[in-house]
Formats: C-alpha cells, sequence, structure tokens
C-alpha cells in the first residue's frame, strides 16, 4: 500500500499541497522558536573586539551594569607563568560628530587595546600625545576626517574635540576611536577600574592549563578567567544574563504556535482525507481491507510531512534569526548574542509535525477504513456522522481545563501577569468548540437560517439547504474562522488591557521638558545649568538601574530603582509623599511606596539593605513613603544610582516650567543648551508621555508582542485560506451537475457567497465566546472589572478581515473550479 500512496500524490496534487503548506509553516516556526529558547538558553556572546585574546579576565556575576575589575590586578596576571601579556580593557559610549551632528554611535577605547582585535594601522601614527585619536575607517567616512584632521566627539555628555593621528581597521569590529590610556581613563570616569584584562598568552602554553593558573592567582569567586564564546560577556556586559526575557517569552510563544501548529495540521490533513471517501469506499468495494487503507493514507501523509519538514528547516533559520533580532532591536535580549540552534529544536519541531501530522491521518482515515462497503459508498458524498464517545470525553476535557484556567486567571492571577494563562485559555477553548462543531453549526445554521433567507433570496434558501446538508464539511470551515478570530481578538486585547492596566510615571508626570542625549546620556552637573536657566521651575535627573533586596529583605528579590533628583520630584514627576520627604533624597538614601515599606515591615529611619545594579551592597536610610507609582519602583538619589551604572550619566532630565512661564517659552530657553553641547536634545510633554516618562519599555513590549502573535496570526491564516480552498475544490462535481440542470456561474457564485457569510458568522460567534472566556477573567484580575480595554476597531478589524478573507477564498476557488466543463467535472470521482 506505500507504493500505492506514492502513485496517488500525483493525482491528489492539491489536498496535499495544502497539507504541505500547513506542515511547512507549521515546523517552521515551531523549530524557529525553539532555537530561539536554546539561544537564550545558551547565551552565547561571540568575542569581537577581544577576537584575538585566547582568554579574559572579567567579572562572574550578572548584573545590569558592567561590574568592573581593579587595573592593579593586570600586573599580577602579567607574572602568571605562560602569560605573555596582559592587556587591560576600557569601552565607553561616544557619539562622532560632522558639523555638530552626530553620526552615529561609537566606542572609545584605549589604544593598547587595539592588539586585541587586532586593528592595524592604515594611515599615520598611534595617539602619543593627550587630545589625539586614532579612527577606525568607518568612524574616518562617518565624519569626513584624515590624518591631521580635528573630530568632534560627544563623550559623558559633553562636546570635545581631538587630532586626528591615524587611521586603522580590523575585520572583526567597528565603530572605535582610540585615545590615549591617559584621556581613555579620564573619559571613562572610573579612575583605577578597568572593564577586563586581556590575556596574550606565551607560545606553546596549555591555555586550560593557563586558565587554571589565572584562576589560582586571581582567587576571587567575583571574578572569572573566561574563553570561547564566553570573552563575549567581556566585551558586551549588557548581554550577561540578559537572555531572560527571551527564554520567557520563546517559551510561551512557542507553546502557543506547538498548539496552533497541531490544531491547523490536524484540521488540514483531515479535511484533505474526508474529501476522499469516495475513492476509499470504492477502494473498499474491491476488496481493500481496512489495514491497508490506514497504511496507505499514513503513508501519504509520511510522505508529505517529512518532505515539508525538510524544506522548512532553511525557512527555519533564516526566520529564527530575523525574530531575534527584532528582539534584539526592541530591547529584549542584547544585540550581541548569536543565534544558535542545536538538533532538540529541530527534533521538536520535526517530531510535532510528524505528530500531529500522523493522528490526524490515522483519526480521519478511521471512519473511511472501518465503514462497510456499501454503507461507505452512500456517505462518500456527503458525510453525517461524527459524533463518538472519544470525540466527546476530549471535548469536555478541553472545556473543563479551559473553565479551571480562566476562574485560576481571575481569581488566583494579579495583574498583567495574568497573561501567561491566555494563550494556553484560548487554545482549549477552541480545541474543545472545534471537536463539537458539528453539532453547535447545527445549531448556528437553524439560527440564521430565517435571517439569511430573507435577506438574500434564493441564493440564501440553496447557500441554507447546502450548509446544512453538509453541516460536518461546514464545521470543518467555520473551526479556522473561529480560530483566527479568536486567537487575533484575545491576544491583542490582552496587550491593550495589560498596557491600560498598568499604571507608570507617565500617569502623574508634571514635567513639561525633558532633555536627553543622543548618545551616552546627560551629566548629572547640567541639572544646577538647567535651574539657573529663567522660566525653568522643578528639575530632576533620571538615571534608571536596577537593584536587589538583599537576602532577607523581600521575597520579591529585583525592583527597578530610578535615581532622582530629590527636590524637583514632585514638580516633575508629580509623585506627592505620603511620610518624609523626597527633598531628603540625598547621600545614601531611599524612598519606598507605602505597599512594599509594609511588606518589608520598614519605616521612616530605617535601613534597607540593597545590592546595587553592579553588585556593589549599599545601606540606604529610608526618608520618604509614596504610593500611586508601580509597588516595584523606589526612588534613590540620581548620584548614588549613577556611581554604579555603566555610564554614570542620566538617561534624561525632566524640566517644569515655573509659574507664569509656558510649555513653548520653557522648551525655546532649554534648546539654546544645544548651542554649547550639539548631543543635547530637548523634547516636550507629549513625547514624554509617549515614552512612558521614562523609556519606551510599555511600548517596546507591546511591539514584540504583536510580532510573535501576528507571526502566528498569519499561520492561522494560511490555515483559513487552505481548509476554504480544499473544501470548495471537493465540490467540483455538485457544481458540474447544478450547471448540467441549468444553473448559471452567477447563481452558484451567489450561492457560496451566501454559504462564505454564514461561515465567517459562524466562526465569529464561536471566536467572539473564545476571546471572552479569555479576556473578561484577564480584565477582572488587571482591573476587578469585567470589561477588557483597547479601542473598538480593533476587533472591526479583525471580523472584518476574516470575513474578507472568508469569502475571497470561496469565491475564487469557486470561480477556478467553474473553468472546468460540466460534463468533464461530473465524470471525476469526486
Amino acid at each position: 500500500m506505500f507504493r500505492l500512496a506514492l502513485r496517488t500524490l500525483r493525482f491528489r496534487k492539491g489536498g496535499f499541497a495544502a497539507s504541505f503548506i500547513a506542515l511547512f509553516f507549521g515546523a517552521a516556526i515551531v523549530m524557529a522558536c525553539g532555537g530561539l529558547m536554546e539561544t537564550g538558553i545558551r547565551d552565547a556572546v561571540p568575542p569581537q573586539r577581544l577576537a584575538n585574546a585566547p582568554l579574559v579576565v572579567a567579572s562572574s556575576q550578572s548584573f545590569l551594569e558592567r561590574a568592573r575589575v581593579d587595573s592593579s590586578l593586570t600586573a599580577r596576571i602579567a607574572a602568571v607563568p605562560g602569560v605573555a601579556k596582559a592587556v587591560p580593557d576600557i569601552s565607553f559610549p561616544l557619539s562622532p560628530l560632522k558639523n555638530g551632528a552626530s553620526t552615529g554611535e561609537a566606542q572609545g577605547h584605549a589604544w593598547a587595546s587595539a592588539e586585541l582585535t587586532p586593528y592595524t594601522l592604515r594611515q599615520g601614527s598611534a595617539p602619543a600625545e593627550n587630545n589625539t585619536v586614532v579612527l577606525d575607517e568607518g568612524v574616518a567616512t562617518a565624519t569626513g576626517q584624515g590624518v591631521g584632521g580635528t573630530v568632534a566627539f560627544a563623550v559623558g555628555g559633553k562636546s570635545q574635540e581631538f587630532r586626528v593621528a591615524g587611521i586603522a581597521s580590523a575585520a572583526t569590529d567597528s565603530g572605535a576611536v582610540f585615545f590615549t590610556d591617559a584621556d581613555a581613563t579620564r573619559l571613562l570616569g572610573k579612575s583605577g577600574k578597568v572593564d577586563a584584562i586581556a590575556v596574550l598568552p606565551a607560545a606553546g602554553v596549555s591555555l586550560p592549563d593557563l586558565q587554571e593558573r589565572l584562576t589560582a592567582v586571581i582567587a576571587d569567586g567575583k571574578l572569572a578567567v573566561l574563553a570561547g564564546d564566553d570573552r563575549g560577556r567581556a566585551e558586551a556586559s549588557a548581554a550577561v544574563g540578559g537572555s531572560d526575557d527571551l527564554v520567557a517569552l520563546s517559551a510561551v510563544f512557542g507553546g502557543l504556535a506547538v498548539m496552533v501548529a497541531m490544531f491547523v495540521v490536524a484540521g488540514t490533513l483531515g479535511l484533505s482525507v474526508q474529501q476522499r471517501h469516495r475513492e476509499m469506499a470504492l477502494l473498499r468495494a474491491i476488496g481493500s481491507t481496512p489495514g491497508q487503507l490506514r497504511r496507505m493514507i499514513l503513508g501519504e501523509t509520511i510522505v508529505v510531512a517529512v518532505l515539508a519538514t525538510a524544506l522548512a528547516y532553511p525557512l527555519n533559520l533564516v526566520l529564527g534569526e530575523w525574530l531575534l533580532k527584532q528582539l534584539a532591536g526592541a530591547g529584549v535580549t542584547s544585540e550581541a548574542i548569536a543565534f544558535r540552534q542545536g538538533w532538540i529544536p529541530i527534533a521538536a519541531g520535526v517530531g510535532i509535525s510528524l505528530l500531529s501530522a500522523t493522528i490526524a491521518a490515522f483519526v480521519a482515515g478511521r471512519g473511511a477504513a472501518l465503514t462497510r462497503p456499501t454503507e461507505a459508498l452512500a456517505e462518500a458524498s456527503l458525510q453525517v456522522k461524527w459524533f463518538s464517545w472519544v470525540r466527546l470525553s476530549f471535548a469536555l476535557l478541553c472545556l473543563a481545563g479551559g473553565t479551571a484556567l480562566s476562574i485560576v486567571t481571575a481569581l488566583v492571577m494579579t495583574g498583567p501577569v495574568a497573561a501567561s494563562t491566555a494563550g494556553p485559555t484560548a487554545m482549549l477553548w477552541a480545541s474543545g468548540l472545534a471537536l463539537l462543531s458539528p453539532g453547535i453549526t447545527k445549531v448556528i445554521i437553524a439560527v440564521l437560517r430565517w435571517p439569511v433567507r430573507l435577506v438574500t433570496g434564493l441564493s440564501g434558501y440553496l447557500a441554507v439547504m447546502n450548509s446544512d446538508a453538509r453541516r460536518v464539511r461546514v464545521a470543518g470551515a467555520i473551526t479556522p474562522v473561529m480560530l483566527a478570530t479568536g486567537l487575533a481578538t484575545a491576544l491583542i486585547y490582552l496587550q491593550t488591557t495589560s498596557a491600560g492596566g498598568t499604571p507608570g510615571f507617565a500617569d502623574d508626570l508634571k514635567a513639561d521638558a525633558a532633555v536627553t542625549a543622543q548618545t551616552g546620556g546627560v551629566p548629572l552637573d547640567l541639572v544646577s545649568t538647567i535651574k539657573a536657566k529663567p522660566g525653568v521651575g522643578a528639575v530632576s535627573a533620571l538615571v534608571d538601574s536596577t537593584v536587589i533586596f538583599r537576602a532577607g529583605e523581600d521575597n520579591d528579590d529585583s525592583a527597578t530603582a530610578l535615581g532622582v533628583t530629590g527636590d524637583g520630584v514632585e514638580g516633575t514627576l508629580g509623585l506627592t509623599p505620603t511620610a518624609g520627604r523626597f527633598a531628603d533624597l540625598t547621600g545614601t538614601t531611599v524612598a519606598l511606596t507605602t505597599d512594599r515599606a509594609d511588606r518589608l515591615h520598614h519605616s521612616l529611619g530605617d535601613s534597607v539593605q540593597l545590592k546595587m545594579g553592579d553588585g556593589a551592597n549599599v545601606d540606604a536610610k529610608l526618608v520618604a513613603l509614596y504610593s500611586g507609582s508601580g509597588e516595584e519602583t523606589l526612588l534613590l538619589p540620581a548620584d548614588l544610582v549613577a556611581k554604579h551604572t555603566t555610564t554614570g550619566l542620566a538617561s534624561q532630565i525632566l524640566v517644569g516650567a515655573a509659574d507664569g512661564t509656558s510649555a513653548s517659552a520653557l522648551i525655546t530657553t532649554l534648546e539654546g543648551l544645544s548651542t554649547t553641547d550639539p548631543d543635547l536634545r530637548v523634547g516636550d510633554r507629549e513625547s514624554l508621555i509617549s515614552s512612558g516618562g521614562g523609556g519606551g519599555g510599555e511600548q517596546t513590549g507591546a511591539w514584540v508582542n504583536y510580532l510573535l502573535v501576528g507571526m502566528i496570526l498569519a499561520y492561522t491564516v494560511i490555515s483559513l485560506v487552505n481548509t476554504l480552498v480544499i473544501a470548495t475544490g471537493e465540490r467540483r462535481r455538485e457544481f458540474a451537475l447544478q450547471r448540467l440542470i441549468g444553473a448559471t456561474h452567477g447563481q452558484i457564485l451567489r450561492m457560496v457567497g451566501v454559504e462564505a457569510v454564514l461561515i465567517s458568522l459562524g466562526g465569529i460567534l464561536l471566536g467572539a465566546f473564545v476571546s471572552a472566556m479569555t479576556l473578561i477573567p484577564f480584565a477582572y484580575a488587571v482591573y476587578g472589572s469585567p470589561w477588557p480595554s483597547g479601542p473598538l476597531w480593533i476587533y472591526l478589524a479583525v471580523i472584518g478581515g476574516a470575513s474578507g478573507l472568508t469569502l475571497l477564498s470561496t469565491v475564487l476557488s469557486t470561480t477556478y473550479v467553474l473553468r472546468t466543463p460540466p460534463v468533464e467535472a461530473a465524470a471525476t470521482i469526486s
């Protein structure tokens, strides 16, 4: 029968093409999501600038901010036997300027570290004097400066000029500017510290042995001797431990992709097999056994599935790398992390595709294989049997699971974290309804029968009669419409509801303007300069970081830390203390929300034990309490937070206008700052609110979710079109008989158009139920109200798009079928 299965592929190109498409895209999406998860788990950061250093000594701990190394350690490392040279390395952000405008971002280094890439001088000489630099070829081209020219940089929040001593290039790095050791240390602003120490071994020395000796000499648990891809973490500190969000995101959407893929593949293959009942009936009538038919169907399916998954592998690599690039660009993970995909995601994608295809083929072919030949011939053109106790049991299990998750979401989950159960909830409800869809379809047709006939006349009468007689096949078409509208509505409104229910600093923001820098950040001493400007009221720097509550403080572990200027908090951020004063936020102090302080059992004057972003321990005095801006945020003095960040700069400075000064006049005054420092930029209140007051985190999260949800929905739409085209192609003989008894092309197209409307309405109704059972519990968890938030046009666009696709796919495929002469079509087997 396997040989027969191979031969049938030649004569069933349409059905097998549909199955191939479903399997192909399903396997690619599942493998790509698996690759993203493995990428996050491996957290591989291949070295670029340190590629020529086999070993690198750097911090071993994962912190948001860079944890630096004492420069005095360089001499100790150089004295270790087997070390030819120890080279300290530092990096700091800067922006080359051309005619006062930024040409992009670059990194500053000391010239001594140029050999670690290695960089080679192409023109000029090394920087031997202060205020001289060597540019890489890319920076030289961008600034238009050559040897002997003068180039300006925005660095450390200020503009400074240097003479170009030379031009260099490298094969694995770009965007570098090299200074003298003294200038680099001054611009870094971290005296006595370096980012890492690169180790160049002597010839013939075993790297593993040298790594062990260096580890013993260092004898510091906070430092590590890195080799291989781990070296990249020394130059891209933000990548260390930065892939946790990637793992979580790929797990959530990978799981959803698996469920959708299995659903789509099973539905498409099932429908493809069902339309061959007449063929199966004839094979049974001429003596084929049920086992032979099952083996033939499984053989066909395995051939198509193996081919589809094999061809999906190259696409999965492209898709996985593209998704990683988009996620890195959105700030979900570091751009330095490399895409890594081993055999496990591949095996998972192949296994899921083959398993779902095999199960679907087995289930779909079982009925035809076991039915008696005479009964099969009678049922071949009109399937009416669908109910079984096994089907009902699985449907009830899915509906019970969906109900349980809905209850858990509403009563147990709190806040946006409730979204973690949304995907499984939607899929369980969709699966349960899909299993019962033939019975539900009968009810839907009965309800819509008279309204449709009243509005559409004879075409509607024929459409309703056809749909009622073919309700099992119609249910197969309604299911992908339900899946597309239900998932789209649920997942999109989950994001809008989550964003609407999460309070942030933008909700209370009073600042009228913000001063930012194109690269690197804004120096804290600019606060005093801005305060002295006319028309300026409150001023506060904002320094973003993360802190960890040390053991015994808080089970929640980490929290967002916002460095502020104490006396400007109320006039810019709009916060009001419930106890204490924000003006006392100086030195080593902290302000907590009242909820967090109660949970920690802290009161004013108590010491709060914190671990800062770079791993340093700080005991801060509690000087103020406030409420209404997110429990996970605490306020610290800006200079305290800045000391423990990578750059030591503020992300922005918020400015409120003084009484009697308009916002436009304030902005005009502040724009004068750019005349002395072209790197500075001034934004108005609208730009502040759109960025959330302190960054675009919510917008970034929304964009990422929409990207991944869009990918899954695109696959669901492919399934929708696939199913409708298969279902229409199956009716070639029916349409031919109608034409032979006098029906015109127009009458048939109007009839199938009304059928498409019925399918759309049925799918939209069931999809609305699926999304409601997902969104109502979630909205209750976020708001305490059953109504999700978000604009109505999103839902109208979803149902309009689904309806349009359904109608277009049905009418176009029918038009194609009608091209065949009726006598020829009527003579075909099916």
